[in-house]
């Protein structure tokens, strides 16, 4: 079993590294706040074109880590773990809620970073735009669309293994940036993935806010449905001990 002490080292973890991958990304931004402070860097920073929010990043570059962190963080099947559950119905539940868990943990300290990198360096624009708002209604849709790609990626793991998952998983989520990116599909969950960028450019009204968490919902509610199906017919193999 993973212990609690080990997935709050990995929650750091995966804080440090977002950070620098912030600074990295943004390097070019803050020099130019250090010489213009009336320079709008909250703008560039959350753009879903490129850069630490942009929308490749968010469904192809953050992918595998997203992916990994619910290998390491997810309780693997072992068979003592297993002897446990009373039903298939009980070992998907127990999964989806870490799944559900991870998704909000990773989704969560990856805005955070933002957060408090605009709070810091463009403090200003920071207040005047209720960013918290925002950021917090994009947390909930990342959290929506990483659950989705979670329940997917475990989907294709029940009837395969984590290679072939991980694969497919980083496919159909390089599919759906193609579709947003090049096709410009609104209805795609891409859409909704840097809901910032939108907000700070042209405003979302309450309406389209209720549409965009109602979208991915009944998303992640379509693939918790199919998951129960496929551990319907998974078969678990326990290898038993000769002693």
């Amino acid at each position: 079993m993973k212990s609690n002490q080990k997935k709050v080292y990995l929650s750091m973890i995966v804080l440090i590294i977002f950070g620098c991958l912030w600074i990295v990304y943004n390097i070019h931004y803050l020099k130019i706040k250090q010489v213009d402070r009336s320079y709008p860097l909250i703008i560039d920073v959350s753009g879903s074109v490129d850069g630490y929010l942009s929308i490749k990043n968010l469904l192809m570059t953050y992918i595998i880590p997203l992916l990994l962190f619910y290998r390491f963080f997810i309780e693997d099947e072992h068979p003592h773990i297993m002897v446990r559950l009373t039903s298939r119905v009980h070992i998907y539940r127990r999964r989806t809620i870490q799944v559900l868990k991870s998704s909000f943990i990773f989704a969560f300290s990856l805005l955070l970073i933002n957060f408090i990198g605009v709070f810091i360096f463009d403090r200003f624009h920071f207040i005047s735009s209720n960013y918290w708002v925002i950021c917090l209604l994009n947390l909930a849709l990342l959290t929506c669309i990483y659950f989705s790609i979670g329940m997917l990626y475990y989907f294709i793991f029940d009837y395969s293994n984590s290679i072939i998952a991980m694969a497919g998983t980083f496919f159909i989520c390089f599919l759906l940036y193609m579709m947003k990116s090049y096709l410009n599909f609104h209805w795609a969950p891409a859409s909704a993935i840097n809901v910032i960028d939108s907000y700070l450019s042209s405003g979302i009204s309450g309406y389209q806010s209720l549409i965009m968490i109602g979208k991915e919902l009944l998303l992640s509610i379509v693939m918790v449905l199919l998951g129960l199906f496929a551990i319907e017919k998974k078969d678990f193999i326990f290898e038993v001990s000769n002693d």
